[in-house]
């Protein structure tokens, strides 16, 4: 299983980094007013993620089907965002107070689809809108306008390194710093490239340790003797 699924964060606090935009998100959904969100930056901030803690904590681990995730990149035509949309908002949430719409990779969407989203988003209460995208400058204005706005940047190094470790504990791996370092250095900032590398160096690390075994194996066995 790939790892980057096994260990996706299922809260705020298990995500490394981003505190103060943590915190802020998390006041406004304690508040019970949180508005449409914008999410920026590069590949592995977290973004898809983070957004995807707030439905749950929203809606709960079931969503009722009150969660709807769109690529936005496969559903950029006009007439999707026009039939998704307003069958969403249509119909009243099931089981809970909103719905949530995550349009990831938000920058596919065509201007004039994203056009289409912004008399929704003005007269919705009940359904809260979150965009996520690595170029802010593909956003219009309009949508832009309507949504609180973070950036999420490359994680320090040190980041990167405390969420491998923490990986590695659960996986009982031994890796040395040196390694975790190299792996930091590589990824420049990308988490979701780290959990990669961690679990290419993983393998490598296994079958280390069976070759080992078999070479000790070998070696105690008697002059002449075939290894089953």
């Amino acid at each position: 299983m790939n790892w980057n699924e096994k260990y996706r964060p299922k809260t705020f606090t298990e995500i490394s980094g981003h505190r103060e935009a943590l915190t802020q998100i998390e006041g406004f959904i304690l508040s019970g007013d949180i508005p449409h969100l914008l999410f920026y930056g590069e590949p592995g901030t977290c973004k898809t993620t983070i957004a995807g803690i707030i439905a749950n904590k929203l809606l709960g681990d079931n969503h009722n089907g009150n969660f709807i995730e769109l690529n936005a990149s496969d559903e950029r035509k006009i007439e999707d965002m026009r039939k998704i949309v307003i069958r969403a908002i249509k119909h009243m949430p099931l089981f809970a107070k909103m719905k949530v719409i995550l349009f990831d990779e938000a920058d596919g969407l065509t201007p004039d689809a994203q056009n289409i989203l912004k008399r929704p988003m003005e007269k919705t209460r009940s359904t809260l809108f979150i965009f996520t995208c690595n170029n802010p400058e593909a956003i219009i204005t309009p949508i832009k306008s309507r949504c609180a706005v973070f950036e999420f940047k490359p994680l320090p190094e040190s980041d990167i390194i405390e969420g491998l470790k923490r990986i590695a504990v659960k996986e009982k791996l031994v890796i040395d710093d040196n390694t975790l370092q190299g792996i930091a250095r590589k990824v420049k900032g990308d988490m979701r490239s780290a959990v990669n590398e961690l679990q290419k160096a993983s393998a490598c690390n296994n079958r280390s340790i069976e070759i080992d075994r078999i070479v000790q194996q070998y070696m105690k066995q008697p002059a002449g003797a075939i290894m089953a």
